[in-house]
C-alpha cells in the first residue's frame, strides 16, 4: 500500500510538471514589440519622400533673370539725325571768271573776282542723298579785274548790272553723293542746274569738290566751262583788246557754316 501511494505521488508530480511546462510555452511567443517596430517609417522610407525645397528652387530662377532679358529692347530705339543747313560766308569765299584775250597784242589770261555771293547747302548726316543745294547768287555789279576800265566795261555793256543785278545758279540734280560721309571726306560731285546770265537760263554742270572739315564747317570748290556766245556776252570793242575767247571759265570756292 505504502508503495503504491509512493507511485501514485510521483505520477501526480510529474503531470503537474507537464501541464506547467505546456502553459509557459503557449505564452511566450507573443512578440508584440517586434512587431510595432516592423510597421514603424525607416530611414529609407524617409529618405524615398520628394523634398519641396529642391523644386521652389529650379522653378523661381528663370523670373529672377527675365527682366535682363527685357533690357536691351529698351536701348533699340536711336535718335534720327537732324538736316544741318550751311550758309556761304561770304568773307571767306569768292566766284571767279576766267578769259583769255589779247591786250596790245600780248596775250592775258584776265580774271574776275566776286565775294558778293549767298546760298546755303542743307545736310542730313544720316542721309546724305538727300543733300539739297539752294540757288547760289553772285552780285553781278561786284567783279573786280586788274583794270578799273575793264571793270566798267563788265559792269555797264557786258553784263549790264544796272538791269540785271545778280547771276543764279539753281542746282536742279545732284550726282556722286557717297552712301556715309563723315569728318575728314572729300566728296566728288556733279551738280547740275540752271545759269541765268542777264535774262538767259541755259543748263550747266560743275564738278564740285566737298571738304568736310568740321561739323559745323565746308569748304566748297568748282568749276565749269561755258560760251560767251550763249549768253550774248559780247565784248566792246576796244582798239587795245583782240581775241577774246569764246570760251569762259567759271569757278568758286566758298565756306559754309552751320546755321
Amino acid at each position: 500500500m505504502r508503495f503504491r501511494s509512493r507511485s501514485l505521488l510521483i505520477t501526480t508530480f510529474l503531470l503537474l510538471m507537464l501541464a506547467l511546462a505546456a502553459c509557459s510555452s503557449s505564452s511566450t511567443p507573443t512578440a508584440t514589440p517586434t512587431a510595432i517596430a516592423v510597421v514603424q517609417p525607416t530611414a529609407t522610407q524617409a529618405d524615398a519622400e520628394p523634398t519641396p525645397a529642391p523644386v521652389a528652387e529650379a522653378t523661381e530662377a528663370p523670373a529672377a533673370e527675365a527682366p535682363a532679358t527685357e533690357a536691351p529692347a529698351a536701348e533699340a530705339p536711336e535718335t534720327a539725325s537732324e538736316p544741318i543747313t550751311f550758309a556761304i560766308d561770304p568773307a571767306q569765299s569768292e566766284a571767279r571768271f576766267v578769259i583769255d584775250e589779247e591786250l596790245l597784242g600780248n596775250p592775258k589770261t584776265v580774271v574776275g573776282v566776286n565775294s558778293t555771293v549767298s546760298g546755303d547747302v542743307t545736310v542730313n548726316p544720316g542721309e546724305p542723298g538727300s543733300v539739297a543745294i539752294g540757288p547760289i547768287t553772285i552780285g553781278a555789279n561786284d567783279f573786280v579785274t586788274d583794270s578799273d576800265r575793264r571793270n566798267s566795261a563788265i559792269q555797264r555793256f557786258i553784263l549790264q548790272s544796272s538791269s540785271y543785278s545778280t547771276i543764279t545758279f539753281t542746282p536742279t540734280a545732284i550726282d556722286g553723293v557717297p552712301a556715309s560721309v563723315a569728318v575728314g571726306d572729300t566728296l566728288s560731285l556733279q551738280v547740275t542746274g540752271d545759269l541765268t546770265i542777264r535774262e538767259i537760263t541755259r543748263s550747266e554742270t560743275f564738278a564740285i569738290e566737298v571738304q568736310v572739315v568740321s561739323e559745323s564747317e565746308l569748304h566748297i570748290s568748282g568749276e565749269t566751262q561755258v560760251l560767251r556766245e550763249n549768253y550774248e556776252l559780247t565784248i566792246p570793242s576796244v582798239p587795245s583788246v583782240a581775241n577774246v575767247t569764246n570760251e569762259v571759265q567759271l569757278q568758286f570756292d566758298f565756306v559754309a557754316t552751320a546755321q
